[in-house]
């Protein structure tokens, strides 16, 4: 009995049987249809990789467009109001300190006057779309540690400048109400002299300050973030181009040279101590040109 078993267990399994099997009609089914599982699983994989990346593409695009705004934002309020202020303002300190000078020497009469005209333009802080910004950069799109770092400082730069412009309003008000009576003072707290017994206030200088480096912090981050989203949506495009037979998708460039030839760019030595918490061996600096393709565009 044991022998015969042995015998029906040998049978089956003889080189022959097996082979049999194999090319037996219920096998080529079978492997067709493992076969087919595994072709209609790689489609599937590949159709959502390449709606993955497309949506990719098309929020760091729209990333792109929303930090392109927070940065032209900056240089129209510097160009219109920030560098006129700013520069006018430290020219008169320069004029005021060689004029204390030359009293001091005994170069001009002690009583001579120092003439200026106080600028006391208020200003208003613009509409800037930073939930949206920071919306895209954190849920949307999937970026390095900059980018997210970039968002928080533009973020920052943004609230410290509407606070800044705030207070500014609130001192000129001040220098409104002190009226005729406060003539001799004024230039004391416009310019940060000493007055009275030995008082100090630097506050509308500080303020001024204040005014052109929040302006250029916002500038130099937006311009940077909007450099590291194109060089992620560059890498992105090059995936989805291997896995799609379209080439239509493009990634949006933005051209700043007018601004910079304006003199309206900051300049990024004074970032330089940021810029190393974020060492990346593929960053050449803000001043590299844009990518060549895409939709572009133009800084005022």
């Amino acid at each position: 009995m044991i022998n015969d078993i042995c015998n029906f267990v040998t049978e089956i399994f003889a080189w022959k049987n097996i082979a049999a099997f194999l090319n037996s009609n219920f096998t080529a089914a079978l492997a067709g249809a493992f076969a087919g599982a595994l072709a209609a699983q790689k489609i599937s994989d590949r159709a959502k990789q390449r709606s993955e990346l497309l949506q990719e593409i098309r929020g760091t695009n729209a990333a792109i467009a929303v930090c392109f705004t927070i940065c032209n934002t900056g240089l129209s309020l510097k160009k219109q109001f920030i560098k006129d202020i700013y520069e006018t303002y430290t020219a008169k300190k320069s004029e005021l300190e060689e004029f204390q000078k030359r009293r001091a020497a005994g170069q001009q009469a002690p009583d001579l006057p120092f003439e200026f005209q106080a600028d006391f333009r208020t200003l208003n802080m613009p509409l800037v779309p930073t939930d949206i910004l920071r919306k895209q950069i954190y849920e949307s799109i999937s970026v390095g540690n900059r980018p997210l770092g970039l968002v928080a400082a533009i973020s920052g730069a943004i609230d410290s400048l509407d606070d800044t412009i705030q207070k500014r309003n609130t001192l000129i008000e001040r220098f409104r109400e002190l009226g005729p009576e406060g003539d001799a003072q004024l230039p004391a707290f416009y310019f940060g002299l000493p007055y009275g017994l030995g008082h100090v206030s630097t506050e509308y200088s500080d303020s001024i300050e204040s005014l052109n480096n929040l302006t250029n912090d916002i500038i130099f981050f937006s311009e940077l973030l909007i450099k590291d989203l194109m060089e992620h949506g560059d890498s992105i495009l090059k995936k989805y181009n291997k896995v799609s037979k379209s080439n239509k998708e493009k990634v949006s460039t933005v051209d700043l040279t007018e601004p910079r030839e304006e003199g309206l760019m900051p300049d990024e030595k004074d970032y330089a101590n940021w810029l190393k918490g974020f060492q990346k061996a593929a960053q050449q600096g803000v001043q590299n040109g844009p990518p060549k393709s895409g939709v572009h565009l133009t800084g005022r």
